[in-house]
């Protein structure tokens, strides 16, 4: 998935400093990885080379953004201890961390933390499982749409009725795989039902492949923060719906993390 862009809102905010607009969308143009010259660069921001040559200029000096020996740039050391910084001091990882590996241990496939963040999933944090799999894309930092992905899924059934109905107004259901939900009346089933359940399934809806189970973490108010989820191959996940020893290790997990955080549920 593309990185986040700032909204229309975000954009029209009056103490936004245009410099730094521009700045930083050069950074989430680099954020997929991909080197680009300075004219790719300049399209992709829509603005003229020499401006965005300055603009790269002053990126390189704080080492946001490096060039490389074709003239191409990308993403600098900067970004990365940023990024580690972030990492180590984000207590919902810290904090759910161990229930991760040990799950992760214990089933041998694949887990990710992850939260919501407008109509996407970010990772937090992604296991590889203890079985080799090339066919999954997700990684730490990464984004993926909600509404076709296990964690994205469990955290939309948490969110209020219009809630729902904004994010279906803004993200269209567009299709990745024949399994992807692209009716906004059967999602909203769905998640209901989700909502019930306390678990998601994905059933190959971003990765015709891969397979996922997802569970919902709580705050100490009882408000959803995260998830969490076990993903793999569907030769060794499915019969997904059937797997239930899988679905409860996950849903075992979440309720750790939960209760780490504060999470007292109801009697």
């Amino acid at each position: 998935m593309s990185p986040r862009r700032a909204s229309s809102e975000e954009k029209n905010n009056r103490y936004n400093v245009r410099v730094l607009d521009r700045a930083i969308n050069i950074l989430l143009t680099l954020a997929d990885g991909k080197p680009r010259t300075l004219q790719e660069v300049s399209d992709a921001i829509s603005l003229s080379p020499s401006t965005t040559f300055r603009l790269l200029a002053t990126l390189s000096c704080y080492k946001f953004v490096q060039k490389d020996a074709l003239g191409r740039y990308s993403l600098g050391l900067t970004c990365l201890e940023l990024a580690r910084a972030y990492y180590e001091s984000n207590d919902l990882r810290k904090v759910a961390l161990p229930e991760l590996e040990a799950l992760r241990d214990e089933v041998k496939e694949t887990v990710h933390l992850a939260i919501l963040e407008g109509t996407e999933v970010v990772y937090l944090e992604k296991l590889p499982g203890l079985h080799a799999i090339g066919l999954m894309g997700s990684r730490v930092g990464g984004r993926a749409p909600a509404y076709c992905t296990g964690l994205g899924k469990v955290l939309l059934a948490h969110l209020k009725a219009e809630e729902i109905e904004d994010f279906l107004r803004k993200q269209p259901l567009a299709p990745f795989t024949e399994k992807t939900i692209t009716n906004p009346e059967t999602l909203k089933c769905e998640l209901e039902q989700i909502r019930k359940m306390g678990y998601a399934l994905d059933r190959g809806e971003h990765e015709a492949e891969v397979r996922c189970v997802a569970a919902p973490i709580f705050d100490m108010h009882g408000a959803v923060v995260a998830a969490i989820s076990i993903s793999g191959p569907a030769g060794r996940m499915e019969p997904l719906d059937a797997n239930l020893g899988l679905i409860e290790r996950a849903c075992q997990a979440a309720r750790a993390i939960s209760e780490k955080l504060g999470f007292r549920p109801r009697a």
